[in-house]
């Protein structure tokens, strides 16, 4: 009992564990146990790097460069999951729409299947280009 007491009195004022630091810690556990079966001495570098920055995150007492770092952090992790679920649901419409292109402005058109050769009309820019659907 008298040891958690002087960790909780040792933790106080620092930074702590967050989502970013948890995911820090884990990647570098795995980096490691991959360098075992690879046998590469950089890999293992790599993993003890990121096992130790975790911890410095952990016990940094620069709560403002910290919580930077995690908001950076969840922004990125924000973009690439965005990005997963927008393939998922065009995976999901494959079957009932096509996806074109516009060559003008670059933003991709859905357009019905089945519908023969049409004239597609970009919503944004207004091009209007013939496909078949």
């Amino acid at each position: 009992m008298q040891w958690i007491q002087k960790m909780l009195f040792y933790m106080n004022g620092r930074y702590g564990i967050d989502e970013l630091s948890k995911v820090l810690m884990m990647l570098g556990l795995i980096i490691n146990v991959l360098s075992n079966f690879v046998g590469g001495m950089i890999l293992s570098v790599i993993g003890i790097a990121l096992i130790a920055y975790a911890a410095l995150r952990i016990l940094s007492k620069e709560k403002t460069n910290r919580y930077k770092e995690y908001r950076y952090y969840i922004a990125i992790k924000q973009k690439v999951t965005t990005k997963i679920q927008k393939l998922k649901n065009r995976q999901a419409q494959r079957k009932v729409y096509k996806f074109y292109t516009c060559s003008e402005c670059k933003k991709s058109i859905r357009v019905p299947k089945g519908k023969g050769k049409i004239k597609i009309t970009c919503p944004s820019c207004k091009n209007q280009f013939i496909k078949k659907t």
